[in-house]
């Protein structure tokens, strides 16, 4: 039998199509609400949330709490006071799958009490060479006082990404201000079924699918062995800008590397790491005088000692994914030993 599609029906379809979209959205409130992105003022990120946004992350640990006034995820509004310490990182550090009180920077605040003030702009698919090309940006606009700490969660960076940011030419992240995606991006159930996209798609490899997989999925801008040279060159000019920025503004870098660990058969757990760019990522880092912190040794020693993994959560996978509360933890406690040990005369 044929359907006719007179403007009553179609009428009705609209309204139950509509009627449906509500009662996604409504569902996805109290599940997974992620705000949308819009354009940075400061230029340290690329886009931002909107200020003082609610969010609720749930699909991946157990996230919620309301961003500051700047639309990132810190405890205490930014009103140009001092800052001593800048964080800056992808969704790692940003932490929205953990309690806000829980993150690196939060812990890292308590740990210094008020000798120090962290302030952290880690925002998802701000991997590394993406925060080295808001780096000016970022050191003119928050003005630290003491260190600017990048995290990073692959030492085998893609050979086009580091000639983009020697080039000066990585584009930014278009955000939407205006418009219908402006509205669209707003609704959560339509970023959750665009977050699914990016996970079995390999759309936005940088971020999300780079975490779950531990691996390049675009084999085009992996180094190889035959790479290896050209990889060093422009690795050394990466970190060359880092220190030049940094001394420009009397500020240390800390380049801080945190692996996700692989658990064996017989119960024990090796690091995700190619020991070869490692060496290759510490040498520039001493050769332009940025101080590096491996996460492996505590990482492995918390898991052999206390059976604990710093990525993973109950409603994921073991070991997989996004930093846990004892992920951060255990960043924020080797940060803090590593700053207190560098102002004692600690040597890179």
């Amino acid at each position: 039998m044929a359907i006719k599609f007179s403007a009553a029906n179609l009428g009705k379809i609209i309204t139950a199509g509509m009627i449906a979209l509500f009662v996604l959205n409504l569902l996805c409130f109290v599940y997974y609400n992620i705000p949308g992105h819009f354009s940075s003022v400061s230029g340290a990120t690329d886009y931002v949330y909107p200020k003082y946004a609610h969010y609720i992350h749930m699909t991946e640990g157990f996230g919620y709490g309301r961003l500051n006034n700047e639309g990132l995820n810190n405890l205490n509004d930014f009103n140009s006071q001092k800052i001593d310490v800048v964080i800056m990182g992808s969704s790692q550090m940003e932490g929205l799958n953990v309690a806000q009180t829980k993150t690196t920077a939060a812990i890292l605040n308590k740990l210094f009490y008020e000798s120090k003030y962290v302030y952290n702009i880690g925002f998802s698919t701000h991997d590394f060479c993406r925060n080295i090309n808001n780096l000016a940006n970022a050191v003119q606009y928050y003005k630290p006082t003491e260190y600017v700490v990048f995290e990073i969660q692959d030492v085998k960076i893609g050979i086009q990404e580091l000639e983009d940011v020697v080039n000066s030419k990585m584009k930014r992240l278009p955000a939407f201000n205006n418009g219908i995606l402006s509205y669209l991006q707003r609704m959560p159930y339509l970023r959750l079924g665009y977050r699914q996209v990016k996970l079995f798609t390999g759309i936005h490899v940088v971020d999300t699918l780079k975490i779950i997989e531990h691996k390049n999925t675009s084999l085009e801008n992996v180094p190889v062995i035959d790479e290896k040279e050209q990889y060093s060159i422009l690795l050394d000019a990466v970190m060359h800008r880092i220190n030049q920025i940094s001394i420009n503004n009397n500020i240390k870098p800390i380049i801080f590397y945190h692996p996700h660990l692989t658990l064996n058969k017989d119960g024990s757990a090796s690091a995700n790491t190619n020991d070869e760019y490692l060496d290759a990522f510490k040498a520039a880092c001493i050769n332009n005088g940025i101080y590096f912190l491996d996460m492996t040794a505590v990482f492995m020693e918390e898991y052999q000692t206390n059976h604990i993994l710093p990525y993973g959560f109950a409603n994921t996978a073991v070991g997989a994914g996004h930093l846990n509360k004892n992920g951060h933890r255990i960043i924020a406690n080797e940060l803090f030993r590593r700053i207190n040990e560098i102002e004692k005369g600690g040597s890179l």
